[in-house]
């Protein structure tokens, strides 16, 4: 990254270097920014997998009867999901749960020959599509080297339930009444959410411990009473792994954009070309009184992978072009954004383009006080491509000249 980023300022300052409105004999220095961001991260980047295991505890109509031990069932699963950034991801979650429900408790005391103790077992598979809050990084920036996380789980889904006990089938409605069961199961839509603790162990594995509520419907225990919803708290424990990403890492990583030592030789390699121009008789570039319209300036200003914010290297740039057209006072100039073909997707680089052109626009205006009747705004996504030899060149705004009819 730090050769793509060193690469293209070597592009702009060489740019830079032959444009008229520089004296070729004065020095040149440019000093590193410092911009911390993020890398940019594609589709197929922080991708995880889980499996847990744990139980669950019943709130079904009567199950509250029963001892708190028999009330509990075991749990297990696996989950799929990636985190599109530090802060929100998306999951797959699919469980096997074992379910504990009760006969109401007049059958039960009146006839327990019958009912025992009344509780029957059955089996549920749940899928749920969870959206994943990290509460660290949505109230915090996000900190590469922290190893606890908090992550609010928000999710909808099914819970599908089957394999009843057998031993329904022999409460008989002998001697007062059946508690009836329907043991066929069914699929019910469920919601759920809760709370997730998450222990970095190294940058491959997470273990984690996870409670969660669930809402589902009145009939997914087979029996029916006076409410819409039943539902189940579910508690497991589990581990995640974290699968590489494009860059060869397995989470999100800052890259700083500076490099000091490599500008500085840059720096002396064009200061040392600029004084070769000024020994020569002749200059490449003559400048002109009038400038042509419909011309490409020489002045760029150039951009960070996926970023739109102007550094303060190229703020020099932009101040230049206002200085440019203080001095010439009828030329307007066309500023147009570009985004590189490599980066991102073709709607996703148009918008990105479009938000380059306008913030150079409007530091010439707000911070250099250029009238904006004289700035047009143009944009081309990734379609037009100004630069072939370097791709990471096309992360750029481009000025092209037109006549001022207001002069």
């Amino acid at each position: 990254m730090k050769k793509i980023v060193i690469a293209g300022l070597a592009a702009v300052m060489a740019a830079n270097l032959y444009a008229s409105e520089e004296t070729p004999s004065k020095n040149l220095t440019v000093k590193a920014d410092t911009v911390k961001t993020l890398k940019h991260y594609k589709a197929g980047d922080n991708w995880f997998f889980g499996v847990f295991a744990g139980t669950n505890f019943s709130l079904t109509e009567n199950i509250r009867f029963a001892p708190f031990g028999k009330r509990l069932g075991p749990s297990a699963g696996i989950a799929v999901g990636k985190y599109f950034n530090p802060a929100v991801g998306a999951r797959v979650r699919v469980a096997y749960l074992n379910q504990h429900s009760r006969a109401n408790s007049e059958l039960v005391d009146a006839y327990p020959e019958v009912y025992g103790d009344g509780i029957y077992k059955f089996s549920m598979v749940s899928t749920f599509f969870d959206g994943l809050f990290n509460f660290n990084n949505i109230f915090k920036p996000y900190k590469e080297s922290t190893r606890f996380n908090v992550v609010g789980v928000l999710g909808i889904g099914f819970n599908s339930s089957f394999g009843f006990d057998d031993k329904i089938k022999n409460w008989a409605p002998s001697k007062g009444g059946q508690y009836y069961v329907d043991r066929s199961g069914g699929t019910y839509l469920a919601v759920h959410a809760g709370l997730q603790l998450g222990y970095k162990v190294n940058d491959a594995l997470d273990i984690n411990l996870e409670s969660s509520y669930n809402a589902t419907d009145d009939g997914y225990n087979g029996t029916r009473y006076d409410r819409k919803y039943d539902g189940y708290i579910y508690v497991v424990a589990g581990v995640t792994y974290h699968f590489k990403d494009h860059y060869g890492d397995r989470r999100f990583k800052y890259v700083t954009m500076t490099d000091q030592a490599q500008i500085d030789r840059l720096n002396a390699q064009i200061n040392a070309a600029r004084a070769e121009l000024a020994n020569k008789p002749e200059p490449i570039v003559r400048v002109e009184k009038k400038v042509e319209t419909n011309r490409v300036l020489d002045m760029t200003v150039s951009f960070i992978i996926d970023k739109y914010n102007i550094t303060d290297i190229q703020k020099n740039n932009v101040q230049k072009v206002a200085e440019y057209l203080l001095n010439n006072p009828n030329i307007n100039l066309i500023i147009t954004g570009y985004a590189d073909v490599k980066t991102g997707n073709p709607a996703y680089n148009l918008k990105l383009s479009e938000r380059r052109a306008n913030a150079v626009r409007d530091m010439l205006v707000n911070d250099f006080g250029v009238d904006p009747s004289r700035l047009r705004i143009d944009y081309k996504g990734d379609t037009v491509q100004p630069y072939d030899r370097k791709n990471e060149w096309n992360r750029v705004v481009i000025f092209v000249t037109e006549e001022n009819n207001n002069k």
